[in-house]
């Protein structure tokens, strides 16, 4: 039973993560760290900071805050992590969202013991308008393996007040 399921999980993992590279256009790179996790057999929530670059030479780069949920063959213990998406866009239309708040669904792929790798292919945000393709495999420390389905909560990140002291 075990082992159909994890051979389903693999597959459905596989699958997903073929996302079409029509998806859109490349509008930007997400870079996102966590400080790590203990993960709960089946389930996992880390909390990551995000950093948006969005291509253009005078466009600014944005703060997000959020959370990374993972549902599936999840076991172990990881450390820093740091994932890296490009950002693919739906379409470049006058009044859509440019804000990448909001959730993204897809599938997850993870291992290491000491250092490892990973990937995780994401949709949605605001009216399910970008796609968050792997640039490069995801770095992390610990030991684990996780294969499943992730959910990638994305919140704006309120300025920090610079304080000036003569």
């Amino acid at each position: 039973m075990k082992l159909r399921l994890t051979a389903a999980l693999g597959a459905l993992a596989l699958a997903a993560s073929v996302l079409p590279a029509s998806a859109g256009a490349k509008v930007g790179t997400l870079t996102c760290s966590s400080q790590g996790t203990i993960n709960q057999i089946v389930t996992s929530s880390e909390t990551v900071l995000c950093n948006y670059t969005p291509f253009g030479r005078f466009k600014p780069t944005e703060t997000y805050v959020g959370t990374l949920d993972t549902y599936g063959i999840d076991l172990g213990i990881t450390g820093r992590t740091r994932m890296v998406w490009s950002v693919l866009a739906a379409s470049f239309t006058s009044g859509e969202p440019q804000s990448l708040a909001g959730r993204y669904y897809g599938t997850s792929i993870d291992a290491s013991f000491a250092a490892g790798v990973g990937g995780k292919s994401l949709i949605g945000g605001p009216d399910r308008g970008f796609t968050l393709q792997p640039t490069s495999l995801q770095i992390q420390e610990g030991v684990n393996a996780t294969v499943g389905v992730a959910r990638l909560t994305l919140e704006e990140a309120a300025p920090a007040r610079i304080v000036y002291k003569p």
